[in-house]
């Protein structure tokens, strides 16, 4: 790591095969070649210089005392990474005792992959401005590639636990590429959890980082501290184009903040092309003092072309969806939020669904449709904007919000705050359903509406549009709206049942066809995973309602092939016309793992569904159009 090797040096080491070297304590801490000649130390790894290829494994539950660093002049190469990882049995830990060094530090280096490796660090309340793992660059332009995290654990360090920086500088333009950070876990950290960050301004056009995806990983107990600005967010990333962030878990974070303008569970800022999905992000706080936020997803400033669908946010201190432009940022804009879940969100501040802007900011285009938003007062809140969904008196300028086709469960709360600032910018609200528990409902839309059918009359797209009614108030039928929200970890996402609509709920077929009325559709499924009918009527809220037939609502009868009675408890019950006789068929569980197979015999068929666990499964019958979905109760 300490010396540099020319240009032909490095093309000979790229025709010649990979080496392999070995850290462990029995090793004789010789040449690294073997486990009988293994480094004992971290020392030796740190004072040598690799090539493109190499592995460097640490024998498996042992623990290694210090820290990892390379430079640019270890491999270096987006084609041939240099790989971290362990051997024999378990993961070793790699422990930095002291506040002076990250665990994993990379200087302007590509071509990276740590995999099954612990990164433990002297404690979140140590404070410090080390990372667990830092990819820092600051080379003047560029892109470094292929970076790979995967089964790595990073917990203890006092800041952040995984973090990829280029340098806070206009001189300095580089950043990371094709970046994936697979099924790892941080944790106990006091700043923030996984981060992106570069130098970005008001008038910034470019991204320095490019190509993230963060699937399947657990983000919980990031602390926060007392600051001037706001501290302990899960994972939050800027100066960032085309991002998928996906399957995670987040949870428990910005305990100890004092600041407000975050942190929150899932954000990202100075952003374009994200799409975050399939994710749960539950009981982030804001903290104490004049902390605020704690929200569960947000697209915040200068973020724009991004969408958040099929997420479940519960039990956040603040926004379930935060949607916003804070001041400086870039402008804000064509954003979708569509089939997620708020549950029992806004605990002590802002609403489930909060939109913002500063003053001196651009904020234009946010389409929020088929969301179902539940909500209950909260004796901390004590926001006068508390709502279900509520526009922040605080910037005067956001344009084009559109808010279709969702489910509005509030308990004695106002569905809906738009101050005056905002109403003549003509917010559009049509094909939602509301309800309040059989209370009365309120509409604040620059004045206050009790009703309605008073509603109506405050704007021109308040659920009236083309001399048309629409939207309704009526108890859309949801179980479990008063009981606490489940968490639902480790299960998918789509295994959420608590709120699932019947086949006489209001809300089947009664969504605005959105194609025919605006010109755009639906998307291609709905929080499940089910098919949703573009160009037909869909349901209004998150789910796609499958219920006595294969296939959507009010299909013919000539599909053939009927539920006898749903939930499911012991056994599944069908009616089946001859045609489909001879059918192979298999039930599916969300994830599409089959849980059981057979033919469909006769009119009446069985099938024993006593051994499936509670949920959501899809019958798949061969040749046949549809999926029939059931819940197993």
């Amino acid at each position: 790591m300490r010396l540099f090797i020319p240009t032909l040096c490095c093309l000979v080491a790229f025709t010649a095969s990979a080496t392999t070297y070995y850290v462990s304590p029995s090793g004789s801490n010789t040449n690294g070649l073997s486990p009988a000649t293994a480094w004992t130390s971290l020392t030796s790894v740190n004072n040598f210089t690799f090539s493109a290829g190499d592995s460097i494994l640490f024998k498996g539950n042992t623990t290694f005392s210090g820290y990892l660093e390379i430079t640019q002049q270890d491999a270096n190469n987006f084609n041939l990474p240099l790989y971290f990882g362990s051997f024999d049995q378990g993961i070793a830990t790699i422990l930095t005792p002291n506040t002076l060094n990250c665990g994993f530090k990379a200087t302007n280096v590509q071509g990276v992959r740590i995999e099954n490796l612990i990164f433990q660090g002297p404690g979140a309340q140590t404070a410090s401005n080390k990372d667990g793992i830092l990819f820092y660059s600051n080379l003047a332009s560029g892109y470094l590639k292929n970076i790979r995290l995967k089964n790595v654990n990073v917990n203890g360090f006092g800041f952040c636990g995984i973090r990829f920086y280029s340098e806070w500088s206009a001189n300095v333009n580089s950043g990371y590429r094709n970046v994936l950070i697979d099924s790892c876990v941080v944790h106990d950290c006091r700043e923030n959890g996984i981060v992106s960050i570069a130098y970005d301004t008001q008038n910034s056009t470019t991204f320095q980082h490019y190509g993230f995806q963060i699937k399947k990983c657990r983000v919980y107990n990031i602390t926060g501290y007392s600051a001037n600005n706001h501290k302990g967010s899960g994972i939050v990333l800027s100066q960032i184009d085309s991002v998928l962030i996906e399957r995670c878990e987040v949870f428990n974070n910005g305990a100890l903040n004092t600041a407000c303008g975050g942190p929150g569970g899932i954000w990202v800022y100075a952003a374009n092309g994200v799409t975050i999905q399939h994710n749960e992000s539950h009981h982030n706080k804001s903290g104490s003092g004049n902390g605020c936020d704690g929200l569960g997803f947000d697209l915040d400033g200068g973020t724009t072309n991004s969408i958040v669908q099929y997420n479940y946010s519960h039990d956040n201190d603040g926004a379930g969806y935060l949607l916003g432009n804070f001041p400086g940022a870039r402008p804000w804009g064509n954003n979708v939020v569509r089939y997620n879940y708020s549950v029992n969100d806004a605990r002590t501040n802002n609403s489930p669904v909060t939109l913002f802007t500063a003053p001196g900011t651009q904020w234009n285009g946010l389409r929020f449709h088929n969301n179902t938003v539940i909500v209950t007062d909260s004796p901390n809140n004590n926001d006068p904007s508390f709502s279900a969904f509520q526009m922040t008196d605080y910037g005067t300028q956001m344009t084009g919000v559109e808010c279709y086709n969702n489910i509005f469960v509030t308990q004695a709360l106002p569905m809906i705050n738009v101050p005056a600032t905002f109403t003549n910018q003509n917010p559009a609200f049509i094909g939602n359903l509301y309800w309040s528990g059989g209370a009365a409902i309120t509409y604040v839309y620059g004045n206050t509406f009790n009703s309605l059918s008073s509603f109506r009359s405050a704007g021109m797209n308040c659920e009236h549009i083309q001399n048309t009614n629409y939207g309704f108030e009526a108890d859309p039928g949801l179980p479990n709206t008063l009981a606490p929200a489940p968490t639902l970890y480790p299960q998918a996402t789509e295994t959420l049942s608590s709120y699932a609509i019947n086949n006489t709920s209001p809300v089947m077929n009664a969504a605005v066809n959105m194609a025919a009325l605006f010109g755009f559709g639906n998307g291609p499924k709905d929080y499940y995973g089910n098919t949703v009918p573009n160009g037909l009527a869909p349901e209004i809220g998150a789910e796609e309602g499958y219920f006595n037939n294969v296939g959507w609502p009010g299909l013919s009868q000539s599909e053939g092939i009927r539920l006898v009675q749903n939930p499911v408890v012991t056994t599944l019950r069908l009616h089946v016309d001859s045609q489909w006789f001879g059918s192979d068929y298999a039930v599916l569980d969300v994830l599409g793992n089959k849980v059981a197979k057979g033919m469909l015999h006769g009119e009446e068929e069985e099938i024993n569904a006593d051994g499936f666990s509670p949920g959501m499964y899809f019958m798949v019958v061969a040749n046949h159009a549809h999926r029939l979905k059931f819940q197993k109760n």
